[in-house]
C-alpha cells in the first residue's frame, strides 16, 4: 500500500502460446518465466496482493511451491490465443470480493523488469495523481509490454490500456525485451547474463 491505495498485481500466464511453445513455463535463469514477474511482485514494497491467472494446473502447482497464493483456474473461453489482456482483467474483477485501487498488470514475457521499475512507476502514478502509467523503451519510445498501471474504477469504466494522459514510464533498452520468440528469449537471457 502507499498513500492509502492498495495494489493488486495481475500476472496473466496460460499454458499455450503462439510463436515460442509453452513460453511461459520456458526456464529462463533457472526458474519458469512467469514466476519471475510473481517474485518481483512479491519483493514490491507497494503491491499487496498478487492474482495469477492461468489455465494451467501446472503453473499453478508451481506458484504452490514457490509459496504463492494460487486462485481458481481460468475458463478456457479466456484462454485463447485472441483473448484481449482487458477481456482477462475485467473478468478477475467481477470475481474477486476485495477492492483495491489500483492494478499492475505484469506480463510474463519481461523478465528483466527490475523491482525497482515497479515501485518507481507506482510511486509516481500515485503521487502524481493520475489514471494511467505504462512503460516504453527509452531509445525508440515504443511501448515494452513491461508495466501497465491503472485505476481499477477507470479500467473498468474505459475499458483499454492507453489514454492522452497516460504516464509514460520509461525503460533502457536492454530491460524493454518483450519475449514473443525464441530469438527474443535469447536476446532477453544474453542481456540478464
Amino acid at each position: 500500500m502507499i498513500s492509502g491505495k492498495k495494489v493488486i498485481a495481475i500476472v496473466p500466464a496460460r499454458l499455450g502460446s503462439k510463436r515460442l511453445k509453452f513460453k511461459n513455463l520456458k526456464i529462463f535463469n533457472g526458474k519458469p518465466l512467469f514466476l519471475w514477474s510473481m517474485i518481483s511482485a512479491r519483493h514490491s514494497k507497494y503491491i499487496d496482493e498478487i492474482y495469477l491467472s492461468t489455465d494451467s494446473k501446472k503453473i499453478n502447482n508451481i506458484a504452490l511451491r514457490n509459496g504463492f497464493n494460487i486462485n481458481r483456474l481460468r475458463n478456457k473461453s479466456l484462454s485463447k490465443d485472441k483473448t484481449t489482456s482487458s477481456e482477462l482483467i475485467l473478468d478477475i474483477f467481477a470475481k474477486i470480493k476485495e477492492k483495491f485501487d489500483f492494478f499492475i498488470l505484469l506480463q510474463p514475457t519481461s523478465p528483466l523488469r527490475l523491482v525497482k521499475d515497479i515501485d518507481k512507476a507506482i510511486k509516481r502514478i500515485i503521487l502524481e495523481g493520475a489514471s494511467s502509467l505504462i512503460s516504453v523503451n527509452s531509445k525508440n519510445k515504443k511501448i515494452n509490454g513491461a508495466i501497465y498501471i491503472q485505476k481499477v474504477k477507470h479500467f473498468i469504466k474505459n475499458k483499454k490500456f492507453k489514454y492522452k494522459d497516460t504516464l509514460i514510464y520509461k525503460m533502457p533498452e536492454k530491460r524493454s525485451v518483450d519475449i514473443d520468440t525464441k530469438s527474443d528469449f535469447e536476446k532477453a537471457l544474453k542481456y540478464y547474463l
